[in-house]
């Protein structure tokens, strides 16, 4: 890392991961804060950036222009209709426009690029395989499109780190997830839960504090950045109920239905992000603690 100023590049920085790992970014960095249709709050630390991840004409100026020493690429989409050409292009015109500067590129994915077949993974798993022809594809679209821009960036960036995480959580304010389990018992409905679908979810504050101190490393290559502890979706929701001060009576332990595109268990190995950082990454029952008792 340079000496000051250090410049970098947050895209995705008005979602939810971003707005926190703002936060966490130090005073001394120059920080451009790339968002799409969601304006961020002014703030003297950072100078705001409206990109369209879309348009890789500006994406590569944006980028000739900055000239980040770091890039932490955090944007994503919801909607299917653009997972193409946000997720995936997207991702692909960041790491070329990064490696034509000769920047450090942080690039975030996610466990479901991965099957669930595994009792556990680590840094050397691929993502699934793209299915035969009339198969299946044991992937969502989400977690299809993730996996093509995690090839997309490995093949147009020489060094990338790509960061594969969890179910991300949080507070102050929620998390999506979250605030449709809080608002769906609040209307009195009976929320389902799967018992069956495992993952590794992590504290947003605990998260964006590893990426920021992972911006400062010469690591390069994948790294698992989850929770400690694997849960089911049930337990989880449990969890958040006793951190919330909800009743938990109206969710419904269901397996996963047959023919629902998800994959099943998601435990993310973390023992190389273990050795490599000092930020420490809570597990659910250290966060969800009771009210008036939360960490």
């Amino acid at each position: 890392m340079p000496s000051a100023p250090v410049r970098v590049l947050v895209t995705g920085a008005s979602g939810y991961l971003g707005r926190q790992l703002l936060r966490c970014l130090p005073r001394h960095w120059h920080t451009w804060a790339g968002y799409h249709s969601l304006p961020l709050a002014p703030d003297p630390r950072l100078t705001p950036l409206a990109l369209d991840l879309a348009d890789g004409d500006a994406v590569r100026g944006v980028m000739e222009a900055i000239r980040p020493h770091v890039v932490l690429h955090l944007a994503i989409s919801r909607q299917p209709a653009s997972f193409d050409s946000i997720i995936v292009q997207g991702s692909a015109a960041i790491a070329a426009a990064a490696a034509a500067v000769d920047a450090r590129l942080i690039h975030l994915s996610t466990d479901i690029v991965l099957d669930g077949t595994a009792a556990s993974y680590d840094e050397r798993a691929a993502p699934c395989a793209e299915p035969l022809p009339g198969q299946p594809d044991p992937l969502s679209g989400h977690g299809r499109a993730k996996a093509r821009a995690e090839q997309a960036v490995g093949a147009l960036h020489p060094n990338p780190v790509i960061v594969r995480t969890s179910l991300i959580y949080g507070f102050t304010p929620l998390d999506h997830s979250t605030s449709w389990l809080v608002e769906g018992l609040r209307r009195g409905e009976t929320v389902t839960l799967f018992t069956d679908q495992i993952r590794c979810p992590v504290f947003v504050d605990d998260l964006a504090a590893s990426l920021v101190e992972l911006a400062g490393l010469a690591f390069t290559g994948v790294l698992n950045l989850a929770g400690p502890v694997a849960i089911s979706r049930y337990e989880f929701g449990l969890l958040l109920c006793q951190a919330l001060g909800l009743d938990p009576s109206g969710i419904r332990p269901e397996p996963t239905p047959d023919g629902f595109a998800a994959p099943r268990r998601l435990v993310l190995a973390d023992g190389l992000a273990r050795s490599l950082l000092a930020t420490l990454r809570r597990s659910p029952v250290e966060i969800c603690r009771p009210p008036g008792a939360r960490l």
